[in-house]
């Protein structure tokens, strides 16, 4: 991880911090989880982690406030996306989704968000073999887009002309991995870092003490 970190910095510059006991770097490995974070004096920092199938990074500028440490990513990344190549009318008249590049996702089978008229709560679908999506009775589908496995990435919905279509989409992934922090709080306790990030609860304990 240390390795991995100081391959980001990329030379940024800026005003010079006051010192501050909070500089230097910091080591957030726990069972299952390999994670660091670098706070640099001249106000940037460096970070990594590695979780399972997830591996993400960020590097920017911090600031302390209010008893915690604030990240905001610099430059902000742009989003992966999926964008549409291909929507033509179903012959069967269900809705069919595909990606022209299957191994796009690395092999996870295809899962769609789909958004139901009269409902702002979207429904998480998987695809058939057939890239038919399993829509329930009784419900009207006005927008689907495809799930990005893992990375918790907003992603804009596709709006649908009618049920029955055949939609080929492509997957852009654009800064997939980086880590899209604006203020991203970590409590400061007792010289630790603690940051809540997916469903696990990294302490970052600085290095050397």
């Amino acid at each position: 991880m240390r390795t991995t970190l100081a391959a980001l910095v990329l030379g940024m510059g800026g005003p010079a911090l006051a010192a501050s006991p909070l500089v230097g770097s910091y080591d957030g490995h726990q069972m299952e989880v390999a994670a660091g974070l670098d706070l640099n004096a001249d106000g940037t920092f460096q970070y990594g982690l590695s979780y399972g199938a997830l591996d993400e990074q960020a590097k920017g500028r911090w600031m302390e406030r209010d008893g915690k440490v604030l990240l905001t990513t610099e430059p902000a990344p742009k989003r992966p996306t999926f964008t549409v190549v291909s929507d033509t009318p179903s012959s069967d008249g269900k809705l069919i989704v595909a990606l022209d590049k299957p191994e796009a996702l690395g092999g996870v089978t295809l899962t769609v968000r789909v958004t139901f008229k009269g409902s702002d709560k979207p429904m998480f679908l998987e695809v058939g073999e057939d890239g038919t999506v399993p829509l329930p009775r009784g419900l009207t589908p006005v927008a689907v887009v495809p799930d990005l496995p893992i990375y918790d990435v907003p992603l804009d919905p596709y709006p649908l002309k009618d049920v029955g279509r055949t939609l080929i989409f492509r997957f852009e992934p654009n800064d997939l991995g980086v880590a899209d922090f604006r203020d991203e709080p970590l409590i400061i306790d007792n010289g630790q870092l603690v940051m809540r990030r997916y469903d696990r609860t990294l302490t970052f304990r600085k290095e050397g003490k």
